[in-house]
Protein backbone atom coordinates (compact mmCIF):
# COMPACT_ATOMS: atom_id res chain seq x y z
CA UNK A 1 0.00 0.00 0.00
CA UNK A 2 2.63 2.15 1.09
CA UNK A 3 4.63 1.82 -2.44
CA UNK A 4 1.33 2.43 -4.37
CA UNK A 5 0.91 5.95 -2.38
CA UNK A 6 4.59 6.86 -3.43
CA UNK A 7 3.97 5.90 -7.13
CA UNK A 8 1.16 8.15 -7.17
CA UNK A 9 2.69 10.93 -5.53
CA UNK A 10 5.81 10.69 -7.53
CA UNK A 11 2.69 10.67 -10.83
CA UNK A 12 1.07 13.57 -9.54
CA UNK A 13 4.45 15.63 -8.49
CA UNK A 14 5.73 14.55 -12.49
CA UNK A 15 2.39 16.12 -13.99
CA UNK A 16 2.64 19.27 -11.47
CA UNK A 17 6.46 19.89 -12.85
CA UNK A 18 5.12 19.56 -16.43
CA UNK A 19 2.40 21.76 -16.07
CA UNK A 20 4.51 24.14 -14.44
CA UNK A 21 7.22 24.06 -17.20
CA UNK A 22 4.72 24.38 -19.85
CA UNK A 23 3.55 27.67 -17.84
CA UNK A 24 7.28 28.62 -17.66
CA UNK A 25 7.64 29.10 -21.62
CA UNK A 26 4.04 30.44 -21.82
CA UNK A 27 4.22 33.02 -19.34
CA UNK A 28 7.58 34.09 -20.18
CA UNK A 29 6.56 34.88 -23.72
CA UNK A 30 2.69 36.47 -23.18
CA UNK A 31 5.12 38.17 -20.23
CA UNK A 32 7.53 39.70 -23.39
CA UNK A 33 4.31 40.13 -25.02
CA UNK A 34 3.23 42.27 -22.71
CA UNK A 35 6.22 44.05 -22.67
CA UNK A 36 6.84 44.38 -26.49
CA UNK A 37 3.67 44.45 -28.55
CA UNK A 38 5.90 43.37 -31.49
CA UNK A 39 6.41 39.42 -29.90
CA UNK A 40 4.45 37.18 -31.24
CA UNK A 41 3.88 34.81 -28.19
CA UNK A 42 2.95 32.04 -30.37
CA UNK A 43 5.55 31.86 -32.13
CA UNK A 44 7.93 32.32 -29.33
CA UNK A 45 5.98 29.23 -27.39
CA UNK A 46 6.83 27.19 -30.54
CA UNK A 47 10.31 28.10 -30.95
CA UNK A 48 10.87 27.35 -27.15
CA UNK A 49 8.71 23.95 -27.47
CA UNK A 50 11.15 22.93 -29.81
CA UNK A 51 14.25 24.10 -28.40
CA UNK A 52 16.30 21.54 -26.27
CA UNK A 53 16.92 22.50 -22.77
CA UNK A 54 14.34 25.43 -22.96
CA UNK A 55 11.33 23.32 -21.27
CA UNK A 56 12.82 23.07 -18.08
CA UNK A 57 15.03 27.09 -18.31
CA UNK A 58 13.69 30.37 -16.17
CA UNK A 59 13.51 33.42 -17.52
CA UNK A 60 17.27 33.54 -18.30
CA UNK A 61 17.69 30.48 -19.64
CA UNK A 62 15.22 31.24 -22.09
CA UNK A 63 16.65 34.65 -22.88
CA UNK A 64 19.84 32.78 -23.65
CA UNK A 65 17.93 30.03 -25.32
CA UNK A 66 16.16 32.74 -27.88
CA UNK A 67 19.96 34.29 -28.77
CA UNK A 68 20.84 30.51 -29.20
CA UNK A 69 17.82 29.28 -31.46
CA UNK A 70 19.17 33.30 -33.38
CA UNK A 71 22.62 31.52 -33.87
CA UNK A 72 20.93 28.47 -35.49
CA UNK A 73 18.23 30.72 -37.44
CA UNK A 74 21.29 32.49 -39.20
CA UNK A 75 23.62 29.22 -39.59
CA UNK A 76 20.79 27.79 -41.58
CA UNK A 77 20.00 30.88 -43.75
CA UNK A 78 24.18 31.30 -44.66
CA UNK A 79 24.35 27.30 -45.18
CA UNK A 80 21.14 27.49 -47.24
CA UNK A 81 22.55 30.92 -49.09
CA UNK A 82 26.22 29.16 -49.66
CA UNK A 83 24.88 25.33 -51.02
CA UNK A 84 22.20 27.22 -53.57
CA UNK A 85 19.38 25.75 -52.06
CA UNK A 86 17.96 29.58 -51.93
CA UNK A 87 18.61 31.52 -54.87
CA UNK A 88 17.06 34.67 -55.59
CA UNK A 89 13.89 35.23 -58.54
CA UNK A 90 13.25 36.34 -60.83
CA UNK A 91 16.39 36.77 -63.00
CA UNK A 92 18.58 34.80 -60.12
CA UNK A 93 20.94 34.21 -62.18
CA UNK A 94 22.78 37.61 -62.67
CA UNK A 95 25.88 39.09 -61.24
CA UNK A 96 23.83 41.71 -59.25
CA UNK A 97 22.05 39.06 -57.60
CA UNK A 98 24.95 36.79 -56.93
CA UNK A 99 27.04 39.78 -55.66
CA UNK A 100 23.68 40.11 -53.44
CA UNK A 101 24.03 37.05 -52.38
CA UNK A 102 27.19 37.23 -51.20
CA UNK A 103 26.25 40.22 -49.12
CA UNK A 104 23.62 38.22 -48.13
CA UNK A 105 25.72 35.45 -46.21
CA UNK A 106 27.86 37.85 -44.90
CA UNK A 107 25.08 39.66 -43.30
CA UNK A 108 23.40 36.74 -41.80
CA UNK A 109 26.68 35.77 -40.74
CA UNK A 110 27.21 38.97 -38.57
CA UNK A 111 23.27 38.40 -37.69
CA UNK A 112 24.77 34.89 -36.28
CA UNK A 113 27.48 36.60 -34.35
CA UNK A 114 25.32 39.37 -33.60
CA UNK A 115 22.72 36.40 -31.60
CA UNK A 116 26.44 34.75 -30.17
CA UNK A 117 27.47 37.74 -28.71
CA UNK A 118 24.38 38.17 -26.87
CA UNK A 119 24.12 34.75 -25.87
CA UNK A 120 27.62 35.61 -24.22
CA UNK A 121 26.27 38.97 -22.41
CA UNK A 122 23.20 37.12 -21.15
CA UNK A 123 26.25 34.08 -19.48
CA UNK A 124 27.55 37.43 -17.83
CA UNK A 125 24.11 38.50 -17.15
CA UNK A 126 25.08 42.03 -18.44
CA UNK A 127 21.66 42.04 -20.22
CA UNK A 128 21.63 45.60 -21.47
CA UNK A 129 24.63 44.43 -23.37
CA UNK A 130 22.82 41.29 -24.84
CA UNK A 131 19.72 43.84 -25.59
CA UNK A 132 22.42 46.12 -27.91
CA UNK A 133 23.68 42.86 -29.37
CA UNK A 134 20.31 41.68 -30.60
CA UNK A 135 19.04 44.85 -31.19
CA UNK A 136 21.48 44.78 -34.11
CA UNK A 137 19.83 41.82 -35.71
CA UNK A 138 17.04 44.24 -37.83
CA UNK A 139 19.82 46.43 -39.38
CA UNK A 140 21.69 43.14 -40.59
CA UNK A 141 18.60 41.01 -41.93
CA UNK A 142 17.60 44.81 -44.11
CA UNK A 143 20.97 45.12 -45.50
CA UNK A 144 20.28 41.40 -47.21
CA UNK A 145 16.74 42.78 -48.30
CA UNK A 146 17.61 46.14 -49.90
CA UNK A 147 20.82 44.63 -51.51
CA UNK A 148 18.64 42.30 -53.29
CA UNK A 149 16.27 44.76 -54.02
CA UNK A 150 18.92 46.93 -55.50
CA UNK A 151 19.90 44.03 -57.50
CA UNK A 152 16.24 44.18 -59.25
CA UNK A 153 15.28 40.63 -57.11
CA UNK A 154 12.84 39.26 -54.93
CA UNK A 155 14.38 38.36 -51.48
CA UNK A 156 13.99 34.44 -51.34
CA UNK A 157 15.03 34.75 -48.00
CA UNK A 158 11.59 36.30 -46.54
CA UNK A 159 11.29 33.29 -43.76
CA UNK A 160 14.85 33.63 -42.25
CA UNK A 161 14.19 37.82 -42.41
CA UNK A 162 10.95 37.17 -40.47
CA UNK A 163 12.04 34.63 -38.09
CA UNK A 164 15.52 36.48 -37.24
CA UNK A 165 13.58 39.50 -36.35
CA UNK A 166 11.17 37.73 -34.46
CA UNK A 167 13.39 36.06 -32.23
CA UNK A 168 15.67 39.13 -32.05
CA UNK A 169 12.61 40.70 -30.59
CA UNK A 170 11.61 37.81 -28.43
CA UNK A 171 15.54 37.60 -26.88
CA UNK A 172 15.04 41.58 -26.26
CA UNK A 173 11.96 41.49 -24.47
CA UNK A 174 12.61 38.36 -22.28
CA UNK A 175 15.82 40.29 -21.41
CA UNK A 176 14.26 43.19 -20.27
CA UNK A 177 12.20 40.96 -18.19
CA UNK A 178 15.60 40.10 -16.48
CA UNK A 179 17.08 42.09 -13.11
Amino acid sequence: MKASSLTIAVAVLAVAAAAATEATIESTCAAAARGDGRVDARFCARQFAAYHGAAEADEWGLAKAAALIGVNLADDAVFDIGSGKIRPSPGGGGAKAKAAMDACARAYDAVGLAFAEAADELAARRYAAARKEMARVAALVRRCDGGLAGAGVRSPLPRYSADCQQIAIIGIAIAGLLK
